[in-house]
């Protein structure tokens, strides 16, 4: 049998378990994020990179760059500083190399913003040298696209995390996330993507609107957000009950 032939069978098989529901990457990091079990994100990362190498499309760059990013996050939270920091050197890299698109030019300047911004989380003594850069990059990507909803939730991120000091403010932080979830909507006929960032966005409006003193737009928020999705143990099981 030819090799030309042992292709098209792949590619109808793929089709076939396209079509019989196979769950996407972004299915599948959605399902790890409301559950808090991030095993199956490492996997679709480790599948990503692999992809990647027969396939170094800049799509497919940006899709394993962005599973990068949430996975730094969730390990900056539990404390995995060294894990973190292999991860953050791997998407630098990629962020990189997507640096001259032109379909992720915006996107990619907000991603290397956040990739600053957790460094200085790593290691606070740097904000005063990375910090203006950090805040540049969203500035820059926000010149490219203003309503581009990545750059404008890492707007959002920065308000929220930052010191008063160096222009922290949850209070315009919560403003900024309303303005990303609105354009996200939008952006998918209106209505709420089932997808861990849309999610995390909503919640992050959330935690910034405690930080500012308002409990009761915090639960508000919160119980919004179970109504989208009723399964999300981090505000079902956490961020609402130490609230009400």
């Amino acid at each position: 049998m030819t090799k030309q032939f042992f292709v098209a069978m792949l590619i109808i098989l793929v089709s076939i378990f396209s079509i019989q529901g196979q769950p996407s990457y972004e299915e599948r990091l959605y399902l790890s994020f409301i559950s808090g079990n991030m095993t199956d994100w490492v996997k679709v990362i480790d599948e990503l990179e692999r992809e990647l190498r027969h396939n170094s499309t800049d799509s497919q760059r940006f899709k394993l760059l962005h599973a990068q990013y949430g996975y730094i996050g969730y390990l900056l939270g539990i404390k995995q500083v060294d894990k973190a920091k292999r991860f953050i050197t791997s998407a630098e890299a990629n962020a990189q190399q997507l640096e001259n698109s032109t379909s992720f030019s915006s996107t990619v300047k907000a991603i290397k913003s956040a990739l600053i911004a957790y460094r200085i989380s790593i290691s606070p003594y740097k904000a005063p040298f990375l910090g203006p850069e950090s805040m540049n990059l969203i500035n820059e990507a926000l010149e490219i696209d203003p309503n581009n909803f990545f750059a404008i939730i890492e707007k959002a991120n920065a308000r929220h995390y930052a010191p008063s000091i160096v222009g922290g403010n949850p209070s315009e932080a919560i403003g900024l996330y309303e303005k990303a979830l609105k354009l996200i909507r939008e952006s998918n006929n209106g209505t709420p993507p089932k997808t861990w960032w849309y999610i995390n966005t909503y919640t992050q409006m959330g935690l910034a609107a405690q930080k500012a003193g308002n409990t009761e737009k915090a639960k508000t928020i919160y119980l919004e957000i179970l109504k989208y999705e009723p399964q999300y143990l981090w505000v079902k099981n956490e961020l609402l009950p130490e609230i009400s």
